[in-house]
């Protein structure tokens, strides 16, 4: 009775030395240790990268090596990958469900040192396993996009440049598919990595030869989950006047005669004044 209780006091102890956390952020990490990865939107993922090497614990008291990391008791809908055996670094991923509701989630991982060794006849290392809690909040409100400018006047054959600007405020990376429709010719598709709390813009280029008001609607939908998307409208005015022609060389310039391209920069200069 003594000796079981030893044994599993020695175990108890073995594993409350602290692991090194890598990613999302550095830090130790003790057995029961509660770590907040902030927010995240549905259907995102979390990477957590550990290192597998310790000091400390063990059989003889000089450390070793844990074997693989796990995720547990997951929220309905959720899904997981634990990390390979002997990775290194360890890593185990979490996705949340798509269609999860807002609110704070946890999720346990485990750290473990197998019973058998990496060498066949050994006993383990016996470093006992680390296990502690991620806690993130899902937030639909992870993503902000805008358009710039809203509406533009060119004039025809020139063209009408507009900038895509993805933020995103989660605490992990995302792919967002942006699309254009309305202008069938303009109409276009294309994947956009955001890291975390990072912005990336893209450009949206018009051409267009008749003089005409084209309008299109610009959309940012999150691969993880289509609950994460927003759209913005924009407007092309392409009108052939002489104001609207001055305007028109600040976006370009046409196909003039060398000699002329100064006249149409004093051009452009002058249509500032005009807004």
């Amino acid at each position: 009775m003594l000796g079981r209780t030893f044994i599993a006091l020695v175990l108890l102890l073995s594993s409350s030395f602290a692991i090194d956390l890598i990613s999302p952020e550095i830090m130790d990490v003790n057995t029961g240790d509660v770590i907040d990865l902030g927010m995240i939107g549905p259907g995102q993922t979390v990477s957590i990268l550990i290192n597998p090497k310790v000091t400390v614990g063990g059989m003889h008291g000089t450390g070793g090596t844990y074997d693989q990391a796990v995720a547990e008791d997951l929220p309905r809908g959720w899904t997981m990958k634990e990390s390979k055996l002997y990775q290194d670094p360890l890593q185990v991923t979490i996705t949340a469900d798509p269609n999860a509701p807002e609110g704070n989630y946890s999720v346990l991982v485990k750290v473990i040192d197998e019973g058998e060794g990496r060498t066949p006849g050994t006993t383990g290392e016996e470093l006992g396993n680390v296990t502690f809690i991620v806690q993130v909040e899902i937030t639909y409100d992870v993503m902000d996009f805008e358009v710039s400018p809203s509406y533009l006047n060119v004039g025809p054959g020139q063209p009408a440049r507009f900038a895509i600007k993805i933020t995103n405020k989660g605490s992990t990376g995302d792919a967002f598919e942006v699309s254009a429709t309305g202008a069938k010719q303009w109409e276009f598709k294309k994947a956009v990595f955001v890291p975390a709390q990072t912005t990336k813009t893209i450009p949206y280029e018009i051409v267009a030869n008749e003089e005409e008001t084209y309008r299109s609607t610009i959309n940012v939908e999150s691969k993880a989950s289509s609950i994460i998307a927003d759209e913005k409208n924009v407007t092309l005015f392409v009108r052939s006047d002489l104001i609207g022609d001055y305007k028109a060389t600040n976006n370009g310039v046409m196909v003039f005669p060398i000699f002329e391209a100064p006249v149409y920069a004093l051009a452009g200069l002058i249509s500032n004044l005009f807004g």
